[in-house]
């Protein structure tokens, strides 16, 4: 009996000892440390609520910038230079107007609906994922959702590009461009039609990220615009 009593304290601080080393790792693994949540003033838990309520809000204030008219703007490829200016000295501006302004009509029908598939990569994050933008840098959250997004955004509006185009007519109006700008103009080419989609697509992802970026900006500068007490504590930890 007497040795029971020793082997029960020795089994005891052993369990404790192995407990605290693995919610130390898990700390670890997450990447926030139990002193950038103390300077934070959060929780594991709440920084994962606040990182998630933080980008769901991101994601919707850069929705209600690309609403807007005139902010999705597609410009032609670079490939058309050359066509461009051969229409421009013969007069033929309008036409490649047109063209352009076919392009553009594809990017803003397809655009708001990067804003369902952004807001489906935020509920798997976890919480390495959250911290990451405690004390990350300046433009975390935009990569953050950069690099979770990007593949399913480009998967599932390809298809939706393509519809798109096919719908208004744009590869025929850019091989339209070539009978009006001459035979010397052949030597040009135009793109293909997997060529333009892609274009679109390329487009249509930059300026969904460039406002992402640019609503991010701004709520570093005031976290409290996120009106959540947990998502401003997140957004204002970012490094100078």
């Amino acid at each position: 009996m007497s040795l029971r009593r020793p082997l029960r304290v020795a089994l005891s601080f052993f369990l404790t000892s192995v407990a605290l080393s693995l919610a130390a790792a898990e700390t670890a693994k997450s990447g926030a440390s139990p002193e950038a949540l103390k300077a934070a003033g959060l929780t594991s838990a709440q920084l994962l609520a606040g990182a998630k309520t933080g980008l769901g809000m991101l994601v919707d204030y850069a929705a209600a910038d690309m609403a807007k008219p005139g902010a999705v703007n597609v410009s032609a490829p670079s490939s058309m230079a050359k066509l461009e200016s051969a229409l421009k000295r013969l007069n033929q501006s309008a036409a490649f107007d047109s063209f352009k302004a076919s392009l553009n009509q594809s990017a803003v029908s397809v655009a708001p609906q990067t804003t369902a598939i952004l807001k489906g990569a935020i509920g798997p994050l976890t919480l390495a994922d959250a911290s990451s933008l405690l004390g990350g840098a300046p433009d975390s959250a935009t990569k953050l959702l950069r690099k979770t997004a990007e593949t399913n955004l480009r998967t599932k509006l390809m298809p939706l590009v393509a519809q798109a185009i096919a719908a208004n007519g744009t590869a025929a109006k850019a091989k339209d461009l070539l009978a009006k700008a001459g035979p010397m103009a052949a030597m040009m080419g135009v793109p293909s039609v997997g060529d333009l989609e892609n274009h679109v697509l390329n487009q249509v992802l930059e300026t969904s990220f460039g406002y992402l970026a640019k609503q991010e900006a701004a709520v570093r500068a005031n976290p409290a615009a996120l009106k959540d007490a947990f998502a401003a504590k997140v957004f204002a930890s970012a490094k100078k």
